[in-house]
């Protein structure tokens, strides 16, 4: 119904009053196939009801057989909204001007929706498009789905599917992530699997190969665990070379030292502030008149306001306030407690980076050392329980 009233405005109508042989009139032109409707019955001998501009023009014949006088009451729609404006020309070219420009905005494209993946998967799918110029604000026009879904296959090694929908001013990526394949190890190739660090074995499991350790003992970084030489218990039938498959497991023990400082550098913020304010349309930002950064030291906090269009989509024009914060740098004695904590903090980060993703830890022990000069640092040793077991090939392979 909304579509009939709107497309009625369009086109505009009039509401009409007509005084004698109202009933006439209305017969004639319905056989006419002249459209009336919200007819409504004023009195004995008149009625109001409305007709679109072609409909009026039409009815004058129908009008005088009947009989009936017909007068407009109102004129209505958007036709005679305009003719009031037919003078202004400001107002034309304005009207023209919003026109061409929302033309403009949604041939663009104002928002991307990545689903079916995590967040890195979605990070090296934006990857792929900003090499390809593909981003909010990039015309449709010149846009491939196909193209653009075989570029995500083609580059991102964790899909297995992928489709580009382009619905509006929106373009929708799903994907189908691939389900990790277990690892083919390759027989012919044959190898010796020997230690990658220093450790005490715990744990012994041999799939393949001629096992030279034992539970218990203790090896170092290069030292043969399982010889890929498959020896027979009858030497006449000599030996025959395999790929060793097993796994080694070991108590295993990583250490880090952090000097202790006990002065802190503390940034603390005085009071002062300061707003710039930028204009952002797509990817640019431009900074309006009288954006300065007056302090020496300063935080800061940006933060984005989008203009929301129809349909509560984001148009790629806002405003981008950066909110400066001045700091002063003061330098804080700690005590014995906050300097080994901040130090302990740092050494368990370091290590952090050197743990194997398999490393299951067991213990750790901290230790404060001191040197004769007065230096000191914290010490951090982590005992670890771990497959130490890797791949080496035989030597003539």
């Amino acid at each position: 119904m909304f579509l009939v009233h709107l497309w009625n405005y369009i086109r505009g109508y009039v509401i009409i009053i007509a005084k004698g042989g109202v009933e006439r009139f209305i017969n004639i032109c319905a056989r006419r196939q002249i459209l009336l409707w919200d007819i409504v019955r004023k009195d004995n001998d008149s009625a109001v009801m409305k007709a679109s501009l072609r409909g009026f023009m039409l009815m004058r014949p129908a009008a005088r057989k009947s009989g009936c006088r017909i007068g407009i009451v109102k004129k209505c729609g958007l036709p005679f909204f305009l003719r009031r404006f037919r003078k202004r020309r400001g107002f034309k070219a304005g009207l023209l001007f919003f026109a061409v420009l929302i033309v403009f905005f949604t041939s663009m494209i104002w928002e991307i929706e990545i689903r079916g993946c995590g967040g890195d998967t979605a990070q090296r799918i934006m990857k792929v498009l900003e090499d390809r110029d593909i981003r909010k604000g990039s015309f449709k026009t010149r846009l491939d789905p196909r193209r653009i879904a075989s570029d995500i296959l083609m580059n991102v090694d964790d899909v297995a599917w992928a489709g580009v929908q382009i619905h509006g001013v929106k373009m929708t990526i799903s994907v189908q992530s691939i389900t990790p394949r277990p690892e083919v190890v390759d027989e012919s190739q044959c190898c010796n699997l020997v230690a990658e660090r220093d450790g005490l074995i715990t744990k012994v499991e041999v799939l393949a190969g001629t096992l030279k350790v034992m539970e218990g003992d203790t090896v170092t970084k290069g030292q043969l665990l399982v010889s890929g030489i498959l020896e027979s218990q009858n030497p006449e039938f000599g030996a025959k070379n395999v790929h060793a498959l097993g796994r080694i497991t070991a108590r295993t023990w990583y250490d880090t030292k952090v000097p202790l400082s006990y002065e802190y550098t503390k940034r603390i913020r005085t009071g002062r502030t300061r707003e710039n304010t930028y204009i952002r349309i797509l990817n640019m930002k431009i900074g309006l008149f009288g954006n300065r950064r007056d302090f020496e030291l300063y935080d800061s906090v940006s933060y984005d306001r989008t203009v929301k269009g129809p349909f509560n989509t984001e148009i790629p024009v806002g405003l981008t306030v950066e909110k400066l914060y001045e700091v002063t740098e003061k330098k804080v004695r700690l005590s014995a407690e906050e300097a080994e904590a901040l130090a302990l903090e740092k050494a368990r980060l370091d290590l952090s980076k050197e743990l194997s993703p398999d490393c299951r830890v067991l213990d750790e022990r901290i230790n404060i050392l001191r040197s004769e000069t007065g230096d000191a640092w914290l010490q951090l040793i982590v005992e670890c329980e771990e497959d130490i077991a890797g791949r080496e090939p035989l030597g003539g392979d």
